[in-house]
């Protein structure tokens, strides 16, 4: 071990800890201590009664935090508005008929779930799950207007689903006050919207809600 190695290594392991964060890196450094030192004490307090003066290293450490602050307060990013536009649909380019396609992937997909239900606790497994993809109907809601509508769900937020329906329209429709159907197999499952207001995402994490879903 070099003579600078042994120096830093009989430091108390406070300082060691914070050493890289002043410029000092025990055992790689050639400079003598006092050198390295005086690199980061302000050359107006470099003189005869330097010996008796105090630094903190922790004064260096906020100093180095707020100007990496800075630094990442400088980054550009995104507003509401354009992270908003990130989901924003092209309606035009959406076809009823390629949903065909994304709805068998998803229910093989609710395949695999369903393998894992095998107990009444198992079923908030399916409170879950992810529901692109699927064909939804209205067969409930406070609002008669969307009663009978169905289609495949192309998005979801926390408080609505976004529908595309056989005309190629994109219709939102509300979770709260509506009950939504979907079939599977030889059995159809009902959803209450009012216990899946969370984004798809959050649901995955959460615990729903309860009589979440039920067979018919």
């Amino acid at each position: 071990m070099d003579n600078s190695a042994e120096i830093f290594s009989s430091l108390p392991k406070e300082v060691c800890d914070v050493s890289h964060l002043i410029g000092i890196e025990p055992g790689t450094s050639n400079k003598k201590p006092e050198e390295t030192i005086c690199d980061w004490i302000p050359k107006k307090d470099q003189n005869d009664d330097f010996k008796y003066k105090f630094y903190s290293l922790y004064e260096t450490i906020e100093q180095n935090k707020s100007s990496s602050c800075s630094k990442q307060r400088g980054k550009k990013c995104l507003n509401s508005k354009q992270r908003k536009a990130l989901f924003n649909l092209n309606k035009d380019k959406l076809d009823f008929k390629q949903f065909k396609a994304i709805n068998q992937l998803w229910h093989s997909y609710l395949d695999s779930i369903l393998e894992d239900v095998k107990t009444k606790a198992d079923e908030l497994k399916l409170a879950r799950i992810d529901l692109h993809g699927a064909y939804l109907l209205v067969c409930s809601s406070k609002n008669p207007s969307v009663i009978g509508v169905k289609g495949y769900m192309v998005q979801e937020s926390k408080n609505t689903f976004r529908i595309l329906n056989n005309q190629n329209r994109l219709l939102e429709i509300p979770k709260h006050g509506t009950i939504f159907a979907f079939k599977h197999g030889n059995r159809l499952y009902k959803i209450n919207g009012y216990n899946i207001m969370m984004s798809s995402f959050n649901r995955s994490k959460a615990k729903p809600k309860m009589n979440f879903i039920s067979d018919l």
